[in-house]
């Protein structure tokens, strides 16, 4: 299993946590992801969990744990495609 295998998602203080397979925690505001922050808590407890990512499939969305450990806002990310 690689180091970067999430082994749980958890959610504190608008915050969503991936916890990672070496004891790491990554974590960004709940306001980057509005479909994340909007969700019920059982949506988001319905979360396939892969090496480098997470799935939410009744949102059909997911994490990416690269993006994440950048730092960077993904509607800042999506800004920066556009320019591209």
């Amino acid at each position: 299993m690689s180091s970067d295998q999430v082994t749980k998602v958890t959610f504190n203080n608008n915050m969503v946590y991936l916890h990672l397979q070496d004891w790491r925690v990554i974590g960004n505001p709940l306001d980057w992801h509005p479909w994340l922050e909007s969700a019920s808590e059982a949506r988001r407890a319905d979360v396939e969990m892969y090496e480098l990512s997470v799935y939410f499939p009744q949102l059909d969305e997911g994490l990416d744990v690269e993006a994440m450990m950048k730092g960077m806002s993904p509607r800042r990310c999506q800004q920066q495609k556009t320019l591209v």
